[in-house]
């Protein structure tokens, strides 16, 4: 089967214009995307259901005067002109899917395969979201779950097309690195207790970080090291010093690959994590790891661990208060960070979309 998440190179959506040249800002570089993750690999049943939504399920019409109330009760909730603009974009698909999609994929980015140059456009499955009323002569519209899905759409095209206004933010970037970091050290010390000892708590904080900076994000280890060191409040020596802990974890008989980055995937990360902290090996694994997480945090949150619009969305959907999560945990663990993320995320699609 062709392969249809992100293709490398220069995208076809939106286009984001420099505010004082008006050049194209179409970016160059594209990071991983569902496809590219540990963990979709494990279920291959979802790549079948995606293209089969592109290719099956109705979209819905929005040249039609009935679309018109949509748009009005999306700027009713002044949450941003830019959503207006993201909901009415031609590259935005909106799914009436037969069959709602997995919670984990209500919006994602992929080929359209049923364009003739399959131009590579956001979809959403509006299924329960936006119906037509028992007349069938309008829309009822679930506008908290529309908006929260469509400021994910806006911020997945920003991350495949113009990743560097992401990545160049360095408030954004501390904010949801912290985000990250709390929601993963808030799992492991469910497991084994670590906030008991600070000292502990705080390696696992600055670890988190670097493997959302590292494998999430792509940053280098000197552009990754000065955050995750400010997010866990730890010296640089100590830092470096369980950088070096988690390359030698790399080359103990757990991994059997001493070439392999202790950040390359979730698994890599979380088997040298358990090295380096020295876990109990039946304690701390993926499996245990992931079903945690779900557990905690909502089952749709899964490839959080993995791609960033995945987390920005179950931070973002928190905020917004859809409740398409479990949105009570995630605010007592992501706190004030939460909120500052998604107000500097809702800033940058009004700068860029």
């Amino acid at each position: 089967m062709e392969k249809f998440f992100i293709p490398k190179g220069p995208m076809v959506d939106y286009t984001f214009l420099d505010e004082a040249t008006g050049e194209d800002m179409t970016g160059k570089k594209s990071l991983k995307s569902y496809g590219d993750s540990y963990l979709y690999s494990k279920y291959p049943m979802y790549n079948k259901q995606l293209l089969d939504a592109i290719m099956q399920d109705p979209m819905i019409d929005k040249k039609t005067d009935m679309f018109e109330d949509v748009i009005h009760d999306i700027k009713r909730t002044r949450v941003s002109d830019s959503l207006v603009r993201i909901l009415k974009s031609p590259n935005t698909i909106l799914l009436d899917c037969d069959k709602p999609l997995p919670k984990a994929f209500k919006v994602f980015c992929a080929k359209d395969f049923r364009a003739k140059d399959k131009p590579t456009r956001i979809f959403i499955d509006c299924s329960g979201v936006i119906t037509k009323n028992k007349s069938g002569n309008a829309y009822v519209v679930d506008e908290m779950k529309l908006v929260s899905y469509l400021i994910n759409a806006g911020i997945t095209m920003i991350y495949h097309k113009k990743v560097d206004a992401l990545t160049r933010n360095s408030g954004l970037i501390y904010s949801i690195t912290s985000c990250f970091a709390r929601s993963f050290t808030f799992i492991i010390d469910y497991l084994v207790k670590v906030s008991i000892q600070e000292t502990s708590k705080a390696k696992v904080l600055y670890l988190s970080a670097m493997y959302f900076l590292s494998n999430v994000l792509g940053f280098d280890e000197d552009r990754a090291l000065p955050i995750a060191k400010k997010i866990a409040e730890i010296s640089e020596r100590e830092a470096v010093m369980l950088n070096m802990m988690m390359e030698r974890a790399c080359k103990t008989k757990a991994l059997k690959n001493s070439d392999i980055d202790p950040y390359a995937d979730i698994k890599v990360f979380v088997n040298a994590l358990k090295e380096t902290m020295h876990f109990n090996q039946h304690t701390v694994t993926l499996d245990v790891v992931v079903e945690r997480w779900m557990s905690h945090y909502g089952v749709a949150t899964i490839f959080g661990m993995e791609y960033f619009p995945a987390f920005s969305a179950m931070m973002t959907d928190c905020y917004v208060g859809a409740y398409l999560n479990n949105q009570r945990s995630i605010e007592n663990v992501c706190k004030v960070d939460m909120i500052d993320y998604t107000k500097k995320a809702l800033q940058l699609l009004e700068n860029l979309v």
